[in-house]
């Protein structure tokens, strides 16, 4: 097993920072589903959006936020840039009309000003409204405790999917493999702690909650056996001890 990159231990570290108070920036990288923002409307529309795909693209959101939250703080805003403008460019599109669905008329404008942020103290201010606009969303959609587990299933299997299984992968998508692990592993952790307010108060089945807990500790094989995201060649990655992840989630909600 490879040592965990500095780079990881620092991400780690900040997601730890949010449960103890932490610095200023790491309060930035909160989920906000740790908090409701406010009234929510009571659409009748979010029991027709297929939510486990729309938790998906909304984790490949979070995972360009934390990266380019991350190569920030590292001083590396070149690579910030490119993780900056993904919401954008990719994955908003492909849900615009869900989100117009559940009144989330200002969700594109927060990631469009995240876009012209700059210096530490501008990111941090556009990333936390960011992660608010996430949290929003999450919550607008009601998920059950099936519907999560699912999702962090398939924001695996998407980043699985970015690995080449025929020689070195990309620099550009095993970032993206780094991000969304971490955005997972984050979410299983919420869940297995109870700490998901997503579920609006929802107790999940204590089976649920037990099989978190274990995906937990094989996320974070995954996780560390990625390299830093910020090497700049191409790598050989191992997609086997992710697939048996996904594998192990699919028995927990079967």
């Amino acid at each position: 097993m490879k040592p965990v990159s500095a780079l990881t231990l620092l991400l780690i570290a900040l997601v730890a920072a949010l449960g103890t108070g932490g610095t200023a920036f790491a309060q930035a990288l909160r989920t906000d589903a740790l908090s409701v923002p406010g009234p929510l409307l009571a659409e009748t529309t979010a029991d027709q959006i297929d939510k486990v795909a729309f938790l998906t693209a909304l984790s490949k959101i979070e995972s360009d936020v934390r990266l380019g939250a991350l190569f920030v703080h590292d001083g590396r805003e070149d690579l910030a840039a490119e993780h900056f403008l993904a919401p954008r460019a990719e994955t908003i599109p492909e849900i615009a009309e869900q989100l117009a669905s559940l009144g989330l008329v200002d969700f594109e404008a927060r990631f469009a000003e995240l876009e012209t942020a700059s210096g530490k103290e501008g990111v941090r201010v556009a990333v936390k409204k960011a992660m608010r606009e996430l949290s929003k969303a999450r919550l607008k959609i009601k998920p059950t405790a099936i519907e999560k587990i699912d999702s962090i299933a398939e924001n695996l299997r998407a980043a699985a999917a970015k690995i080449s299984p025929d020689g070195p992968t990309e620099v550009e998508d095993f970032q993206d493999v780094w991000g969304m692990v971490i955005v997972a592993r984050e979410h299983i952790d919420l869940f297995a702690r109870g700490k998901d307010l997503t579920l609006l108060g929802r107790t999940p089945d204590p089976a649920l909650i037990s099989g978190a807990q274990t995906m937990a500790g094989l996320v974070d094989l995954v996780l560390i056996d990625l390299p830093d995201p910020a090497v700049p060649v191409p790598m050989t990655l191992d997609p086997s001890v992710m697939t048996s992840v996904i594998a192990e989630m699919a028995g927990l909600t079967g």
